[in-house]
């Protein structure tokens, strides 16, 4: 029971950390979240595979879900970002004063076709690589 809330515990922690670090490489390079996470899925993929987040039978739909958590997760704070530019508010104050509603409207704002494309690729790339990861790991234990 430990075991299983530890691998959900990993798997959390590592899909909201890959999601502020697309968030970051967005904001620093001013692309599209979506560029920034498909770079990234394989990690992703790989470090839940390491943590043992993956198991088998679902590892390909806990690594969709891991992208795409990272996904909204960065394009939250992305356009949290943007408020507090706009604002001249800082971080903290721009999500207390606008709250998640205001942040959840302008990251809706920010996605066109080629994001939501984009981060599409990046799901489907993270549930491939972790059926691939898992097949492997199968094989390997026979």
């Amino acid at each position: 029971m430990l075991g299983a809330l530890a691998s959900c515990f990993a798997w959390l922690m590592c899909t909201l950390a890959t999601g502020a670090v697309a968030a970051l490489v967005a904001l620093w390079f001013e692309v599209q979240a979506c560029w920034p996470l498909l770079a990234l899925t394989a990690p992703l993929v790989w470090v839940l595979g390491l943590c043992g987040s993956l198991h088998r039978r679902h590892a390909a739909w806990s690594a969709a879900a891991a992208v795409l958590l990272a996904a909204v997760y960065a394009s939250c704070l992305t356009a949290l970002a943007r408020v507090a530019a706009a604002t001249g508010y800082t971080f903290g104050d721009a999500l207390r004063t606008g709250g998640l509603a205001l942040v959840w409207q302008v990251a809706r704002l920010g996605l066109d076709v080629m994001s939501v494309l984009g981060f599409a690729a990046a799901t489907v790339l993270g549930a491939a690589l972790a059926v691939r990861l898992r097949g492997r790991g199968e094989r390997r234990e026979d």
